[in-house]
């Protein structure tokens, strides 16, 4: 009886524990009153920060993003700092895309050390994206500096310097920081560490997901206050092509931390990132965590920190574990060999039958492609019942809880059926040893080529070897070796668990597959100390007791999707965009929308085409077409092109063009030449920093639809034009198109506002374009 009771006090504090890790990675504090201590981050005067600057877009180059540059250097200024802007051109050659150039300012400040070993830099960025008011994206982070400042200007001098960055033109081609890079030469040898605020969404716990090199002194500042962090993250997000002013700062040589709020990622770039759906307690935890990480390294000596070496590191619980990545490799080749002596000394005992192992070993893949293909049909269904899911630009749309419940329900069914059905013939510990063959197995080769996640499959295949070891020692029917694999369980739990819960806002439903892959493996090991009690059931009982999970975990998708009909609060997201061919007064509303709402077909009709791109080349048909229709004519933005000189030697000319808006401000300028009568040799953009090349010639959008093939892409540009010399060669004239792009679109042709329930599609939706061709 006492043998049992200690196994129903393992299982309950196994899921204890469980239930723990996942609150660590949701749990956000309480926001901390504004009349709080001067020493401690308050959200809520962060948020009167806020408050200033997003409640209205501000991308680059716009009067908004003028006020919003100069109510950060007047608050600075206030808290008795002396802000630097730095004005400049960059540009950015396109190797599979359209060059990019653009004016840029930046603000700086530093708080100066009793006695520098470097500088701690603290980062986030003043602009937003054209049709989202920026609360979140890069507000938290901009407040928080803000805020931040005013904690470290009234405490202790710090040691070393710390340098307050605010960078413009983050959201196209991290252009600010990249000006900074160049602005910084070689000035110092010091070390520069780095704490990079980003937000990809706008509530859950500040999550650091990526790190520079010399990790494990960078992790260990976090002892303070962890965040959610794992070396995972770190790993996967190197290998993506998703960009923030950290990976300039690291590809400049500088080490140091990047930090985002990821949750509810439907508002991200839209409408709805504002002050309204911006979560404080988010905004504490993302302040709390950077100022205690800011004060740790501003205390330290900065050369330690580039001696130190590079780590893994994961939640357990509140506690932040990390340790070198020398031990990596070690632990991974540990894992299988100590299930091979786990085994072996099993099998001593008689307690393991090698036979009998094969079972579960064999068969485990199959339950992990089934929950993969789960995940992957799933969102499919939701895709398909709910067709604008897919424009939600992370692929997570509103109130995804019920839909993660019930594909963990599902997950477990097929895992729990798979566990009675190979128990059949196993026990206990030949299913446990069957299931650890595989995160065994795949220790080595992740710990060569991914370090940073070897731990996931290291710790759980070690935890289980250990209660086979234990187990072996029991009986078949003995409680305690039921006791002893529920407690070999534990790794797996405290290591897969918060990854689980991770995963599902950082991936979205539309790649559920992934995290519902780790959350089987995680059941499987915790279904393996139960298949003597699975085996006593009847097989009608065990069908039906898996058909009750898998209906309840389908009631809740199904329950999710059809409750999740758009509203005020969860618009659904539409794509409406305002193009004007200048050049015969002709206007269009245009739409990419596969399924489109009635109001957006109110403006664009049913008819698709694929032509538009020939006169825009930012109208781009996608497979099916792009819904258009007319347009009344209205003022917006208009591009200009004159001819500063051309000239001609031998079989090439060079052109100077210079390119303007003819009217109004927009947000981007864009250049293009039609390839199919000129080659374009090379180009340079005047201003450009001193030792900039050239940028190259050919075709640098050979994706193009159209002979529009080369282009450059300018953002913020100078409403008195920029200069751009083109080389060519050809015997034809050359034609260019120039376009222009800004956000909103002309009241003056909207006829019907658009309604509470709908808000913008991410990055093709609330835009107006101009364009202009020329013939030179």
């Amino acid at each position: 009886m006492r043998a049992r009771i200690v196994v129903l006090v393992a299982g309950l504090l196994l899921v204890l524990i469980g239930v723990d890790c996942a609150l660590v990675v949701h749990a956000v504090p309480d926001p901390v009153r504004a009349d709080a201590a001067p020493s401690a981050f308050s959200a809520y005067r962060a948020k009167a920060d806020i408050e200033h600057f997003a409640d209205a877009p501000h991308p680059s180059g716009t009067a908004r993003a003028e006020q919003t540059r100069a109510y950060v250097s007047g608050q600075l200024t206030r808290l008795g700092l002396k802000p630097v802007e730095d004005e400049a051109t960059e540009v950015v050659p396109g190797d599979s895309a359209s060059h990019l150039a653009g004016r840029v300012h930046d603000i700086s400040a530093t708080i100066a050390g009793s006695s520098p070993t470097g500088q701690v830099l603290l980062v986030a960025h003043t602009d937003s994206v054209l049709t989202g008011p920026g609360a979140s994206d890069d507000g938290l982070g901009v407040s928080s500096l803000l805020e931040i400042a005013r904690i470290l200007t009234k405490g202790p001098r710090p040691r070393n310097d710390v340098v307050l960055l605010f960078t413009d033109s983050e959201e196209t081609g991290q252009l600010g920081v990249r000006a900074y890079v160049h602005s910084l030469g070689k000035a110092t040898d010091k070390p520069r560490v780095v704490l990079n605020l980003e937000a990809r969404g706008t509530s859950g716990r500040a999550v650091m997901f990526e790190t520079g090199d010399h990790s494990s002194a960078l992790v260990r500042a976090l002892g303070g206050r962890p965040p959610v962090a794992t070396s995972l993250s770190a790993e996967v997000y190197r290998r993506l092509p998703n960009d923030t002013d950290f990976t300039q700062l690291r590809k400049a040589g500088m080490t140091g931390l990047n930090f985002a709020v990821i949750g509810d990622s439907a508002d991200y770039h839209a409408p709805g990132d504002d002050l309204a759906h911006v979560h404080l307690g988010s905004l504490q935890d993302l302040g709390d965590t950077v100022l205690s990480a800011a004060r740790r390294l501003s205390a330290t000596d900065l050369r330690d920190v580039t001696r130190s070496s590079d780590a893994t590191w994961f939640n357990v619980g509140p506690v932040l574990v990390s340790y070198p990545s020398g031990a990596v490799l070690p632990l991974a080749v540990a894992a299988p060999l100590a299930l091979l002596l786990a085994g072996w000394y099993a099998r001593r005992r008689k307690a393991l039958r090698p036979g009998a192992v094969l079972r579960p070993a064999l068969t485990f893949p199959l339950v992990l492609l089934a929950t993969a293909a789960l995940g992957w049909a799933a969102w499919r269904v939701l895709v398909l019942i709910r067709p604008y899911y897919a424009s939600f630009l992370t692929g997570d749309p509103y109130r995804t809880g019920p839909a993660v419940i019930g594909l963990l329900l599902l997950t477990a069914a097929v895992t729990g059926l798979w566990a009675a059905w190979t128990g059949r013939r196993a026990g206990a510990l030949d299913t446990a040893a069957g299931i650890a063959v595989w995160p065994a197995l795949l220790a080595v080769p992740t710990a060569l080529l991914l370090p940073g996640a070897a731990y996931v499959f290291t710790w759980t295949a070690l935890g289980v070897a250990a209660g086979v070891a234990l187990g072996a020692r029991a009986g078949e029917e003995s409680p305690w070796r039921t006791t002893a694999l529920l407690g070999a369980a534990l790794p797996a739990v405290v290591v897969l668990v918060p990854l689980v819960t991770l995963l599902f806002p950082t991936l979205g439903l539309a790649t559920a597959a992934a995290p519902l892959v780790l959350a089987a493996l995680a059941l499987a090991v915790l279904a393996a100390p139960l298949v003597r009690l699975l085996r006593g059931l009847r097989a009608r009982r065990l069908v039906a007791l898996a058909a009750v999970v898998a209906l309840a975990g389908a009631a809740c998708v199904g329950g999710a999707v059809a409750a999740d009909r758009p509203d005020a609060d969860h618009p659904r997201p539409v794509s409406l965009m305002y193009a004007l061919d200048a050049d015969h007064g002709r206007a269009y509303w245009v739409s990419e929308d596969a399924d489109p709402a009635s109001w957006v077909t109110g403006y664009t009709g049913q008819r698709r085409t694929d032509t538009l791109e020939d006169w825009s080349p930012a109208l781009a048909a996608p497979p099916g077409g792009l819904l258009a229709g007319p347009a009344p004519v209205a003022p917006v933005a208009t591009p200009e092109v004159t001819t500063v000189s051309d000239t001609r030697a031998g079989a090439t000319r060079t052109v100077r063009l210079k390119v303007g808006p003819k009217s109004g401000k927009p947000a981007l300028l864009a250049l293009y030449v039609d390839t199919s009568t000129t080659r374009v040799v090379r180009a340079r953009v005047e201003g450009a920093p001193a030792g900039t090349p050239d940028l190259s010639g050919g075709e640098n959008r050979p994706y193009a639809g159209s002979p529009w093939k080369w282009g450059l892409l300018m953002v913020a540009p100078d409403p008195r034009g920029q200069e751009v010399t083109l080389v060519v060669r050809g015997d034809k004239p050359l034609r260019v198109l120039a376009m222009t792009e800004d956000a909103g679109l002309p009241a003056q042709a909207l006829s019907r506002p658009r309604p509470a329930d709908l808000t913008w599609e991410p990055g093709a939706a609330g835009l107006s374009f101009a364009s202009r061709r020329y013939t030179i």
